[in-house]
């Protein structure tokens, strides 16, 4: 059984969070960033501009991943008040088992409740060379954008998605 748990730099099991592992190559490449960055950035960022939720994934009672979530109020890229769903991490040993997809919808379930703000839609981003996220967002039944992060970083070449929030 798949679940989400809340997680924050201050957690007691955030040593287990930041030791999880992601794939080897795909380190240094900028696919995800690490778990102690994420936790981090929630901590910081979420003190001084918008929320940015950290959720621990759990299979069962181990932990074996991370996703977060922000709420944007207003934002040059996205152009509307939204949520914004950060990379998914899910340690090398537990990939390929639908813990992803199981976590990203207990998110969306979350995120539909707007814990912290009215917004229609819901928007993902992932590297263009991660054929398993545009797999998993299809699934989760996100579409493609025109969006670009040109307004926020032009060298950034991320593919955004959208789902409405119900």
């Amino acid at each position: 059984m798949i679940t989400i748990k809340p997680i924050t730099v201050l957690d007691p099991e955030m040593p287990t969070c930041i030791a999880l592992d992601r794939i080897p190559q795909k380190k240094d490449e900028g696919y995800v960033s690490s778990n102690a960055v994420s936790l981090a950035l929630s901590y910081y960022d979420g003190q001084k501009y918008n929320p940015i939720v950290c959720r621990a994934i759990y299979e069962n009672s181990e932990m074996v991943g991370l996703i977060t979530f922000a709420y944007l109020k207003s934002d040059p890229v996205f152009n509307e008040a939204c949520y914004r769903i950060r990379p998914i991490m899910v340690d090398k040993n537990h990939q390929n088992k639908g813990i992803e997809l199981a976590a990203l919808e207990l998110t969306l379930k979350e995120i539909q409740t707007k814990p912290y703000g009215e917004a229609a839609a819901v928007f993902a981003t992932y590297n263009p060379k991660e054929d398993d996220c545009a797999k998993l967002y299809a699934a989760a039944k996100f579409t493609a954008t025109n969006l670009t992060w040109e307004a926020a970083d032009p060298d950034c070449t991320d593919i955004i998605v959208k789902r409405g929030i119900a």
